[in-house]
């Protein structure tokens, strides 16, 4: 790179000082210090740097899904939705980590409530935020519920609810090994009835994506979700990643989840995050060489080429001179 003041000679009789020879080869140099120095810059697969931002994987309950009963869900009609949760045995996190419950209004308005773990506590503490406009860019969040009681330690079973109570909706949460409560009410603007189609009801969320967060985390685990009153039994599906099959209408977490979480919808009705292990044979792939980085080998090895092409001809040229001489 020509940095200010050291501006290419435009003087032809300057630069045919310099021999071409020389010319080529210094900038094939050039070319191979700056492709030494983009494959150094490169990650590598324990080194790589995420972007800010949280990242979720939640369960989905979409319009009839089944109960126990047999019956199908019906979306208008729903004014209660209980989930019964037991938090992972994480103590620490080095950015905020959350076991979340969320619904869509029917205005397209999303109502949260969550148990959380935020740096520096080794407890989980409720939060609660209602969302305006989930389209809204940058997104504008109101705390209905910031770092409040119950403290709950990790493992605790605990359950998050949001329902419908004289028109208003209202946020629950309980530490079920405690009976601590938290409680209270969403925006009076907020319609009486929720939106129909697919609604990511829990889903694990954090802004963090180290490994070591989650390594010890055992499991974070969705006990039932209870939509007035009754078991939801099935239907439900797994929400991460951009999935073509499937259209929640609003997704937790704006980023793909790392690769280390998993979660798994169990026969028993239950639905289970845990930390999984990369395997050996993930970590021992090749490291995916940049394009750039492959045309500029093309190039270099091009210019080599030329170079020494180059100087062959110069020094039969030479040759031939003397003897004529």
């Amino acid at each position: 790179m020509i940095g200010q003041g050291g501006k290419t000679p435009r003087d032809g009789r300057e630069s045919s000082s310099i021999p071409k020879a020389f010319g080529v080869s210094f900038f094939a140099l050039l070319l191979f210090a700056s492709l030494h120095t983009s494959l150094a810059a490169s990650p590598t697969q324990t080194e790589q740097q995420y972007p800010s931002g949280p990242w979720g994987i939640g369960e989905v309950v979409p319009q009839s899904a089944r109960f126990t009963d047999g019956s199908s869900l019906s979306w208008a009609n729903v004014s209660a939705v209980f989930v019964e949760v037991t938090l992972p045995n994480i103590t620490y996190s080095d950015y905020p980590t959350y076991a979340v419950e969320s619904l869509m209004a029917a205005d397209g308005s999303v109502m949260q409530i969550a148990a959380g773990i935020y740096p520096g506590n080794s407890k989980w503490l409720a939060y609660g935020w209602f969302i305006a406009d989930v389209d809204a860019y940058p997104q504008s969040y109101v705390w209905v519920l910031n770092s409040s009681k119950p403290e709950m330690v990790a493992g605790a079973p605990i359950t998050l609810s949001i329902s419908l109570s004289g028109g208003r909706w209202r946020y629950r949460i309980e530490d079920l090994a405690t009976h601590e409560v938290a409680s209270g009410e969403y925006a009076a603007t907020v319609p009486p009835s929720l939106y129909v189609g697919d609604q990511e009801v829990l889903a694990l969320e954090s802004y963090t994506t180290s490994s070591v967060v989650f390594a010890q985390m055992g499991n974070l685990t969705l006990n039932a979700i209870r939509i007035n009153g009754r078991q939801i039994a099935a239907g439900w599906y797994e929400y991460g990643s951009w999935d073509p099959r499937h259209h929640p209408l609003f997704v937790v977490g704006s980023l793909n989840p790392p690769s280390f979480i998993s979660l798994q919808e169990m026969t028993d009705g239950r639905a289970v995050w845990s930390y999984e292990q990369w395997s050996v044979s993930t970590q021992s792939q090749p490291e995916r060489v940049p394009l750039t980085a492959v045309l500029r080998v093309v190039a270099l090895v091009g210019i080599l080429v030329l170079t020494a092409a180059y100087v062959v001809r110069k020094r039969r040229h030479d040759s031939t001179k003397a003897q004529r001489s």
